[in-house]
């Protein structure tokens, strides 16, 4: 008998898995992917939204503005970069300007710190952005980290503070049977007293399993382009223009360039509504427009001001994801007054990422509330990770290497990770068992050439960690095998 089962292992549900390890409780994630954040999380940009646009009086507005604060804090805590960099929307016509004063409002009522800037001030914020550009928003409080990171690390702590995490392990069903609940898994059948819905994108399915106050996903696929690291030294802050309607359709809050912490950058994202919660697959349209608009756009930014042009040749990647928008347009967070002692975190598309930590204390409160437990007062809110080696200095590289020789021992050269920190990523507590979650837990893949030369790598060292076989090795879980078979079979094969 457990007494909290949190269903969905994204930033939600394991900030959630970690409120709740602050006492003396037994948890149990399950997560239907073959890893940790294998969701939205996972196609999410980084950024660390202030709370300056959600409609005031919404759950969005309610938990953005906290959460953002909480989540430096737990950023700090958990030894994940971030940056604290702010944030501009930028206009270039009175359409925007008239944006930039309703977002001003909106801020005001949220009790986000923003200021309206123009020239000539704003050159002295911004000395390069682009002389067409009116006025801008300045938000300081806004940011970038590393949403894979985060979720890895709330995860990690969580676990380090007594949760258990099952993946591969989808709730099949969720039903109540006197004072408790039952959640059908391929595991068999799980005992709870509680139950938290923070399945993201089925987050409407588990809800309506259980409720009669129905709900709606509906998922919008967004896509962005990633530019290599060489040309990010002049962009010291994510900058967007103010929302407009795009040349495809869709919704979005408006196009951004954004920097990473890793020092790549992105463009975008657009949305558009799909059919399939679980696509990944994004269309050439979607990059092309995306691709356009930043063309169109250059001139305005910081990069362009120069008179270049777009950096065609910069783009490394395009990669995609779905949000779960609920019909309610809204976060649905609580308790459904006919189903008590199950908790929704539903609905939980942008800003939700931000809104992570303020969510799961929320939502945890009302299992404790509910529960009654006594505190965790074992409970270490700390996670050490290892420095990076590319930002070691060559003192730290050398001890490093004294310490451990695998960090001689360059895997992925585009990004610099060593053979070192690729067994670590797989022996830390709920470890990679892909070469998709090696990449996520340590950018091996991630550079400029896509894993064309770490990926054979990566896989032997899978291999070696985990005694599998080659053609166990998946890129991604389930059937995503990287080989097809030895040659030796394959040329008997085509022999007969």
């Amino acid at each position: 008998m457990y007494d909290v089962i949190i269903i969905g292992a994204g930033a939600v549900g394991c900030g959630t898995a970690r409120e709740l390890s602050k006492y003396k409780l037994k948890v149990l994630v399950l997560e239907k992917g073959h890893d940790i954040c294998s969701g939205a999380s996972k196609a999410n940009s980084g950024m660390i939204h202030a709370g300056y646009d959600p409609i005031p009086g919404t759950n969005e507005a309610k938990f953005n503005a906290p959460g953002s604060r909480m989540m430096y804090e737990a950023c700090a805590q958990l030894d994940v970069p971030f940056e604290k960099s702010g944030c501009m929307v930028f206009a270039t016509d009175d359409s925007g300007l008239a944006e930039l004063d309703k977002l001003e409002g909106f801020a005001r009522q949220n009790g986000v710190h923003v200021e309206i800037v123009r020239p000539p001030e704003l050159y002295e914020l911004q000395p390069e952005i682009g002389r067409d550009v009116k006025a801008v928003l300045w938000v300081p409080d806004g940011g970038v980290t590393n949403p894979f990171t985060v979720t890895f690390a709330f995860a990690e702590n969580a676990h380090h503070n007594g949760v258990e995490f099952k993946v591969d392990c989808q709730a099949r069903d969720v039903r109540r049977k006197g004072d408790v609940w039952l959640v059908s898994t391929p595991e068999g059948e799980f005992e709870t007293r509680m139950v938290v819905n923070a399945a993201g994108l089925y987050s409407d399915k588990i809800n309506n399993m259980v409720s009669e106050k129905k709900f709606r996903i509906i998922p919008r696929f967004g896509a962005h382009v990633v530019l290599d690291r060489k040309r990010s030294a002049k962009l010291t802050t994510s900058l967007m223009e103010t929302p407009h309607d795009l040349p495809g359709g869709g919704h979005t809050k408006g196009q951004a360039i954004i920097p990473t912490v890793g020092g790549s950058m992105l463009l975008g994202c657009d949305a558009k509504e799909v059919a399939d919660p679980d696509t990944t697959e994004w269309e050439r349209p979607s990059a092309e427009q995306i691709i356009n608009y930043f063309k169109n756009a250059w001139h305005s930014l910081p990069l362009g001001s120069d008179g270049s042009e777009f950096p065609v040749d910069s783009i490394i990647a395009v990669f995609g994801g779905c949000r779960p928008h609920a019909d309610t347009n809204d976060f649905v967070i609580g308790e459904p007054k006919d189903a008590p002692g199950f908790v929704n975190a539903g609905g939980t598309e942008s800003p939700a990422f931000t809104a992570s930590p303020a969510i799961a204390e929320h939502v945890a409160g009302i299992c404790i509330d509910r529960l009654k437990p006594e505190k965790n007062e074992n409970f270490d809110p700390y996670r050490r990770a290892k420095k990076v080696f590319r930002d070691m200095t060559d003192e730290e590289k050398q001890r490093a290497i004294s310490k451990d020789p695998d960090y001689a021992k360059i895997v992925c050269r585009c990004e610099m990770v060593t053979e070192a920190e690729i067994r670590d990523a797989i022996r830390r507590p709920l470890g990679a068992r892909s070469i998709a979650a090696v990449k996520l837990r340590t950018r091996a893949g991630m550079g400029r050439c896509q894993g064309g030369f770490c990926s054979p790598r990566v896989l032997e060292i899978l291999c070696e960690e985990l005694g599998l076989d080659p053609l166990e090795v998946t890129q991604c879980g389930g059937d995503s095998r990287v080989l097809v078979s030895r040659c030796g079979q394959m040329r008997q094969e085509i022999e007969k």
